[in-house]
């Protein structure tokens, strides 16, 4: 926001609202799309090298499932299609 700010030269002594910042300089922020974008970013990262996240993201845990709701996975929570397609789509980055 800071930068948004010093942008249109609004002081921080003037009482203006992030949101009335944002309609000066046209911009929309959204908060769940930031998180989704830096999951996703997150994801590719570790897909893209062989370490235990990895193994730990493909192949799951061992041993009793806890009483109550299943928990969402990250990965259940940014995949777009198949895990196989997600995975390619990291792999092959420039």
């Amino acid at each position: 926001m800071w930068v948004w700010r010093r942008l249109v030269k609004v002081k921080w002594t003037d009482k203006k609202t992030n949101a009335e910042v944002l309609n000066l300089v046209k911009e929309k922020k959204s908060l769940l799309a930031e998180i989704r974008k830096r999951k996703r970013r997150w994801i590719g990262h570790i897909l893209r090298h062989e370490n235990m996240m990895r193994t730990v993201l493909e192949g799951g845990m061992k041993g009793k499932r806890p009483r109550g709701k299943k928990r969402i996975k990250m990965v259940n929570d940014i995949m777009t299609g198949t895990y196989a397609q997600m995975k390619r789509r990291a792999e092959d980055r420039e």
